[in-house]
């Protein structure tokens, strides 16, 4: 196999810093990483280096960019996207980012008969308002109505784009292969979002014990982050060798148990006189409180942009029943998680213990 120059957009975020971690550890006969990100490549994890690294700074919806970046390359990990599943989302950004950002790094890799692309899409596509249990890619339809409306329908056009563009002609005459990756909601090192937004509103409060948000007995599925970063490594290593895979996407689960986000959260909250209590606000009050939420600052929005994460979606998310298997990725990537439970929590716990306590 020859070396191979991959790119990898969006490397500098929270997954972006694990795959090339992964690159770095699990792949062989590599020349190069590339990193397209808004902010210059910082190693941010901790492992041995065994390919350079190579940074270019901007955003994945400049053209004369992308190109450059794409220029030479082997294979492209497209992982840069927007996610906003705040109150009052910005569907004007949603969709410069990770459409027209999509649209950009496809034409990248056709001028510069780039034959491999492996997009980092998103489960928001397949989640609405019915309980998925065991779901397969075969299974799961995609729903009447999204959970996360705005940001699920730009990420479910741009996975649209790049499976309908495998079997592309690039400019050199030969074909583009295309596949999806779909992470689901991660927990671990660099997290910014699941744990340590919740786990550091909880902590903010005067309450010890903090009253559920509705039952909350859904069952929550999760996976470690560095888990889903080898995913795409398989991938990569599977389509590098010539298997055809193209126009697939697979499930970026592991084996982290189902439970309810109590349950979930409780671990990081021992230890800071916290936890959650037995007793619960009924679903139906809880909405109507997020209501009069967004109402008032829908009235306050025209003078000021005030904004929030306490939403509809979010709420009926916690209180949905919603998990996927990764079989398919097992049976045609030869994925299996790497990361136990004992060492996916104990990496994790570091890290928010770090962020979290300070």
């Amino acid at each position: 196999m020859s070396s191979t120059v991959v790119l990898v957009t969006g490397g500098s975020g929270f997954l972006g810093q694990h795959v090339i971690k992964h690159l770095q550890l699990h792949s062989s006969n590599l020349k190069e990483i590339r990193v397209l990100d808004l902010v210059p490549f910082r190693k941010k994890l901790e492992y041995k280096e065994s390919f350079p690294v190579r940074s270019f700074i901007g955003s994945i919806t400049n053209k004369n960019l992308v190109r450059e970046a794409c220029n030479g390359t082997d294979a492209v990990l497209h992982i840069a996207s927007l996610v906003d599943s705040t109150l009052f989302p910005n569907e004007k950004a949603l969709q410069e980012v990770n459409v027209k950002g999509t649209e950009v790094v496809l034409e990248a890799c056709k001028a510069n008969s780039v034959p491999i692309l492996i997009y980092c899409s998103s489960i928001s596509i397949y989640v609405g308002h019915d309980e998925v249990k065991k779901g397969t890619e075969t299974t799961v339809p995609i729903p009447h109505k999204f959970m996360f409306e705005k940001y699920a329908k730009t990420k479910l056009k741009a996975q649209n784009m790049v499976l309908g563009a495998n079997g592309d002609i690039l400019k050199n005459g030969k074909e583009l292969k295309t596949c999806a990756i779909l992470p689901l909601a991660m927990y671990g090192e660099l997290d910014i979002n699941l744990v340590y937004q919740y786990v550091s509103h909880v902590k903010g409060t005067l309450i010890p014990r903090i009253p559920k948000l509705g039952k909350m007995e859904a069952e929550i599925q999760v996976s470690y982050v560095g888990n889903v970063a080898m995913m795409f490594v398989k991938a990569l290593e599977v389509m590098r060798k010539g298997v055809d895979i193209g126009g697939e996407y697979f499930y970026a689960a592991d084996d982290t148990p189902l439970q309810t986000l109590p349950s979930l959260l409780q671990p990081y909250l021992d230890g800071t006189g916290h936890s959650f209590s037995s007793w619960y606000i009924p679903l139906w009050l809880v909405l109507i409180l997020v209501i009069i939420v967004q109402i008032v600052m829908g009235l306050i929005r025209p003078w000021k942009k005030v904004n929030t994460y306490f939403n509809i979606e979010g709420i009926r998310f916690l209180n949905k029943t919603f998990h996927v298997t990764y079989e398919k990725a097992n049976r045609i990537l030869g994925y299996k998680p790497i990361y136990n439970l004992e060492s996916s929590i104990n990496n994790s716990n570091v890290y928010y213990n770090s962020v979290l306590n300070k």
